[in-house]
């Protein structure tokens, strides 16, 4: 068996759809003997990770699923390996850098609670 990082999309849908458009991006792993078996085992497991459920206000929520967007094989995970990289290149360093630090001490913050 083999493993393959798998890059699904969702739509989420709240209700009758009139909020802003929310699209989930997850990176998930998948055991399978081939590229085609991971991709057909993905699909098949699609609508499975998140069953629709009722907000607060009584509303559906729903993750539609609207497509397997990347499939890369990766090798037998180990402590510190790489499992995907990201290039950023943005307009505006100094804002990217301030989003980072925000997250990093979003983390710190959270870890310190745990």
């Amino acid at each position: 068996m083999k493993w393959f990082l798998v890059r699904y999309i969702y739509e989420i849908i709240s209700g009758d759809g009139g909020y802003k458009a929310q699209f989930d991006e997850q990176l998930r792993l998948i055991s399978a003997n081939t590229g085609n078996d991971a991709i057909c085992k993905a699909e098949g497991m699609a609508d499975d990770f998140h069953p629709p459920f009722r907000n607060y206000k009584g509303e559906l929520v729903e993750w539609k699923f609207i497509c397997i967007a990347g499939l890369h094989e990766i090798q037998t995970p180990t402590d510190g390996a790489e499992v995907t990289s990201i290039l950023h290149e943005p307009q505006d360093a100094l804002d990217f850098r301030e989003q980072i630090n925000k997250r990093k001490e979003f983390l710190d913050n959270a870890i310190g609670v745990l």
